[in-house]
């Protein structure tokens, strides 16, 4: 029973990490593509990707709190 609760928590600690991995470069690019020349695509691009990201980080709190209360 412990050794499926470790595999469970370090599943979770993984996707947890590839979440903040994620928001980082979708952040990162969308600030780049605003910081560039201001075209509609651009525009669009870069705020669409905003939108991921402020998905992103909505997942990663949950999946945040998921962990915490499996090591509890």
């Amino acid at each position: 029973m412990a050794d499926k609760d470790a595999e469970r928590i370090k599943f979770q600690t993984e996707i947890l990490r590839f979440v903040v991995l994620a928001v980082f470069a979708l952040g990162g690019g969308s600030l780049g593509l605003l910081l560039g020349e201001r075209t509609v695509f651009h525009v669009s691009l870069a705020f669409s990707g905003l939108f991921v990201t402020i998905g992103l980080l909505i997942v990663g709190w949950r999946q945040g709190r998921r962990l915490q209360q499996l090591i509890e």
